[in-house]
């Protein structure tokens, strides 16, 4: 009995395992890769997330360790100024009792 022209031992289920069969042997060949399942695809991407997710991590652990340095010389450099101010405001003092002895004198 033929349908549309085609008789049974020709139907599309008689095609789909030749087709399958050939779209299975490149498959197996050395030079050709095979097609990522959707498994192998959420590997790389979690792969790939948590290697974004360890340099984030690192970079974050670096710029804290770099504002701490940076609060602890800003510190440094705060006491420093207070310092030197302090030692100003000494000789500056001293300066001052020594001109009113020099104009006492006169």
């Amino acid at each position: 009995m033929s349908y549309n022209g085609f008789s049974e031992a020709g139907t599309s289920k008689d095609k789909q395992p030749e087709q399958s069969t050939e779209r299975d042997a490149p498959s197996q060949q050395g030079g050709q890769k095979r097609p990522r399942t959707d498994e192998e695809a959420g590997e790389g991407t979690t792969d790939l997330q948590s290697k974004l997710i360890e340099i984030l991590d690192r970079n974050s652990r670096m710029v804290a360790a770099q504002l701490e340095a940076q609060n602890q010389n800003c510190e440094l450099d705060r006491e420093q100024r207070k310092d030197q101010a302090n030692s100003l405001v000494l000789v500056l003092g001293r300066l001052a009792d020594a001109l009113g002895r020099i104009a006492d004198k006169l």
